[in-house]
């Protein structure tokens, strides 16, 4: 049970980490000007903290599905 909860985690993590860099390089290619460029860097980084915040609150579940299961052992 628990490798099977690692591995969905991992591989959403995988593709949230892959959508943010194809975000990244897309939104760089088309850029005309520094504005332009900051103003995107500002969006992913915007995105990595939204995924941040996302992993950890997969932490807390997991944490407590954790608890849940030793509780029922």
């Amino acid at each position: 049970m628990k490798k099977i909860i690692m591995t969905a985690v991992a591989f959403f993590i995988g593709i949230a980490f892959s959508l943010i860099l194809a975000h990244g390089t897309l939104s760089a290619q088309g850029a005309n000007s520094d504005s332009d460029v900051l103003s995107r860097l500002n969006d992913i980084a915007k995105s990595q903290e939204e995924l941040k915040a996302a992993v950890n609150s997969i932490k807390e579940d997991l944490q407590i599905i954790k608890i849940r299961i030793t509780q029922m052992q």
